[in-house]
């Protein structure tokens, strides 16, 4: 019985990590070059996006050993047990992050830098688009109890005039000079609501 969990949870696992690695990374339906008139994309890099997927699968593989020492051991010495939901935290890390790594990739946010107006390209739905300095009514943000070694998962909800956007932190980690303009106005100008969670899921 314990084999037949073993087997079942890590070929969960696989078949998780081999949907988000070996389908298509490029979305459809958005607009495709980096700059349109005078927006600049705001993006993420591969470099960055790289960095994310080592922390997760190492905090993940971290939580897969811990459990399987809990399930072979726990049977005999069971204080062990009160390791189990630790183990489950550190395995809902990926969740989290194909959570996140889908948000980011199903929206194009496009910013003038000179206007402050921000254009929303959406796989699936209209495109939004608002002014930073004119639109925003208020900001709140959601984050991660805990840092995922050297990464903190987390989104900022932004709620407008035209709707609510939800940028993932991911977009705020890039080191592009326009995606640092951005959120350092939005943290410099916008008194944010924070919100903790054990799994901050958009």
């Amino acid at each position: 019985m314990k084999i037949l969990l073993i087997v079942t949870l890590i070929g969960v696992l696989l078949y998780l990590l081999s949907r988000r690695f070996f389908m298509s990374r490029e979305p459809t339906g958005l607009i495709k070059p980096e700059r349109i008139h005078q927006f600049v994309l705001l993006d993420t890099s591969p470099q960055l996006i790289a960095n994310i997927t080592r922390s997760t699968l190492w905090t993940v593989g971290i939580g897969i050993v811990l459990f399987l020492i809990v399930l072979i051991l726990g049977m005999k010495i069971k204080i062990l047990w009160i390791a189990l939901p630790l183990c489950l935290y550190l395995i809902g890390q990926l969740f989290v992050y194909t959570n996140h790594i889908r948000a980011t990739k199903d929206q194009r946010v496009y910013f003038d830098t000179n206007t402050y107006d921000v254009l929303i390209d959406y796989v699936k739905g209209p495109p939004l688009s608002f002014n930073l300095q004119r639109d925003v009514i208020r900001v709140s943000e959601v984050r991660s109890v805990q840092k995922n070694r050297d990464t903190i998962f987390g989104y900022y909800r932004i709620h407008t005039s035209r709707g609510i956007v939800v940028l993932p932190y991911i977009l705020e980690q890039s080191e592009r000079v326009w995606n640092q303009h951005f959120f350092e106005y939005l943290n410099t100008n916008y008194k944010i609501e924070i919100e903790s969670k054990l799994f901050p899921i958009i």
